[in-house]
């Protein structure tokens, strides 16, 4: 009983922790409107790995990968494990429509994602593996991050 008392705290944090479709889309919308250097400064700065992601996918949306020493996937690509995220029910049949190859890009895939609630909300089924990056996205970074690499 005392166990169930002390972890209740804890898992409230843990709930906490994951944005509701809601607040995720509300978070889309200011990334969205800051400046590409605003999104830089969060990117190399942010604790939160949830805001990493939104900041990366806008960045990657306006096909801006690099800045400086620093470079999309940078911090993010460390994080992304296989099966790191629970694959949420799909109960929506009208959501079956969308798939990866409805985005042009894998950060615009991301940022779908990262928009409608993040890994643990994937209705869409963006993240098949559950690493936190949808479709094409990881392959991006990967490449981002080699190209960076080259370059010296």
């Amino acid at each position: 009983m005392r166990i169930a008392i002390l972890l209740l705290p804890l898992l409230a944090a843990c709930a906490l922790a994951r944005p509701s479709p809601e607040a995720a889309r509300d978070a889309a919308r200011r990334i969205n409107g800051l400046s590409t250097a605003a999104l830089w400064q969060i990117q190399a700065t942010t604790p939160d790995m949830v805001e990493l992601s939104q900041v990366e996918a806008e960045l990657g949306s306006r096909d801006v990968v690099a800045a400086g020493n620093t470079y999309l996937g940078r911090r993010s690509l460390a994080r992304a494990r296989p099966g790191r995220y629970r694959r949420p029910a799909q109960d929506d049949p009208a959501l079956d429509g969308i798939d990866c190859s409805d985005f042009i890009t894998g950060a615009a895939a991301q940022a779908e994602l990262m928009g409608s609630g993040g890994p643990w909300n994937d209705r869409h089924r963006l993240d098949e593996d559950g690493d936190g990056l949808a479709c094409g996205w990881k392959a991006d970074l990967e490449r981002i991050r080699a190209d960076v690499a080259q370059r010296g």
